[in-house]
């Protein structure tokens, strides 16, 4: 089938609307910030509804198309939004209602194009905290993180990987309207809720957990148009500290106290430069708050719920406290404003511009899973990584985050670039793409794969791999999908 004609029967099935291809959009979704290139696609299309959706993807089929959801504002910095092969973009960003937000049960239920800015305001006036991640950029579509298991602030309140995500909305690969766990029914969302049951439960329908097929799969598996998402209550008090030391051992010994006894409600890890970055937009900020950085800082808050909250904010004050002092350390406040500043700015997105891409104006992200005690010997060989491949170690910035109530960590280390060069932009590109094996030889779990490191990832997963390509098969058998994300090939041909 040729592309012209496949653009008609597109035309015929769908809204003129729906269409919104210019050669100078349909260019920009062929590289993304980083400098990777994809395909250029033939048509970026932006449906309207559920419907829509089954039938773009249904056309796709019948054109053996290839398709790839967006659903976050540019810019892009991973690649999970580039083409292997001239396909479509499906362009979610026109879901934008906040369907539910409910305190009672402590949930929002909202589509794909809604960000985080969104969210955590409607929480906000509904007396709730939305789970953020740490200060994600403007645009950033809330489902999209939550599918792709961004880590959240909040570890107290992970109870599982896929926390906060509940039930889904979405359409398979094969142009199948689905809807997962107690959303799947029986009912409309509307006499669910009447009934009592407000989309909690992510389990279902029957004795499966669909959602897990979905969530991390990279738009391989289905697209979503909406999400349930767990909020948890606002406090009528809360109290942010900063603990800082020149090691980050003692922060890590000191952590391990505070989750045993849930005390804390935000807590991280930040080095100094990514401190800085994250609380200085500008270079008078920069040179005052690198004044006074410590080279290793945890920011942590307590909180007093509603009953009794100043009472439950000094003792739970007074555990941490106790904590740092066994290793010596005191709380304090940032290097920059104060901690009443910082935990505003906690609640909400990242100014402009975004703190990751602070002070060089482009980065690249290397990300895994350990545990927190194997934490320090990840940091000394990156370090000696970068300091191999002649990467100033004061462009490196490291962000550590517990999940799982503390059981393990998200290490996250940022590389600065200045995007006209292009060759530091390619050195560093290098570098990225090929740090994952030596990482993954040491133990580190690339459980969020993107572009170079899904081949390395997953060839240490072998024994399992075909069952991913088994579910692909079943769930999108013309591999329209997003194909060659997390190695799972597909029809990679638009005719």
């Amino acid at each position: 089938m040729s592309a012209m004609k496949s653009m008609e029967e597109l035309r015929e099935a769908l809204l003129e609307d729906v269409i919104v291809s210019s050669p100078e959009l349909l260019n920009s979704y062929a590289s993304d910030a980083t400098g990777a290139n994809g395909a250029e696609p033939v048509t970026v299309v932006k449906p309207n509804s559920v419907e829509q959706l089954a039938g773009i993807i249904k056309w796709a089929r019948s054109s053996k198309t290839p398709l790839v959801p967006v659903s976050s504002q540019a810019p892009h910095h991973r690649g999970d939004t580039l083409l292997e092969a001239p396909g479509a973009i499906v362009d979610m960003s026109g879901f934008q209602k906040i369907i539910m937000v409910n305190r009672r049960n402590r949930v929002a239920l909202f589509e794909a194009g809604v960000g985080f800015e969104r969210l955590a305001k409607e929480a906000r006036a509904a007396g709730m905290r939305a789970m953020m991640p740490l200060l994600p950029r403007w645009g950033k579509s809330a489902l999209t993180a939550y599918l792709e298991r961004e880590p959240t602030i909040y570890p107290k309140y992970q109870w599982d990987m896929a926390d906060p995500l509940l039930c889904l909305e979405i359409v398979w690969g094969s142009g199948d309207i689905f809807r997962t766990g107690s959303a799947a029914g029986p009912g409309s969302l509307d006499q669910q809720w009447r009934a009592g049951e407000f989309q909690k439960s992510p389990m279902g329908p029957g004795q499966n957990d669909w959602m897990r097929i979905v969530q991390g799969a990279q738009g391989s598996m289905a697209i979503a148009t909406w999400c349930s998402a767990k909020c948890e209550v606002k406090s009528k008090v809360e109290e942010l500290y900063v603990a800082s030391s020149d090691n980050i051992e003692p922060l890590i010994q000191a952590s391990y106290k505070m989750f045993h006894g849930k005390y804390t409600d935000i807590h991280f890890i930040l080095d100094d430069k990514a401190f800085v970055n994250l609380l200085a937009a500008d270079k008078d900020q920069r040179a005052e708050a690198k004044k006074n950085v410590k080279p290793w800082n945890l920011i942590y808050s307590v909180s007093g719920l509603i009953e009794f909250p100043e009472e439950r904010v000094a003792m739970m004050r007074g555990k941490c406290e106790k904590a740092l002092k066994a290793q010596g350390i005191s709380p304090g406040g940032p290097p920059l404003g104060t901690n009443e500043e910082l935990l505003q700015l906690l609640a909400g997105v990242s100014p402009e511009p975004y703190w990751k891409t602070r002070p060089a104006g482009g980065m690249r992200e290397v990300f895994f899973q350990t545990t927190l005690d194997k934490v320090p010997s990840f940091i000394d060989t990156f370090s000696s990584l970068t300091k191999k491949a002649d990467i100033d170690p004061e462009r490196v910035g490291t962000y550590i985050q517990p999940q799982l109530g503390g059981r393990i960590a998200h290490v996250e280390f940022i590389i600065g670039y200045n995007p006209p060069d292009e060759a530091d932009k390619n050195k560093i590109n290098r570098f990225v793409d090929e740090v994952a094996e030596p990482l993954i030889k040491e133990g580190a779990f690339f459980s969020r794969p993107y572009g170079a490191w899904t081949e390395q990832a997953m060839a240490a997963a072998k024994s399992t791999r075909w069952i991913y390509e088994k579910v692909k098969s079943i769930f999108d058998p013309d591999g329209i999908l997003a194909p060659g994300r997390l190695g799972l090939g597909g029809n990679g041909d638009a005719d």
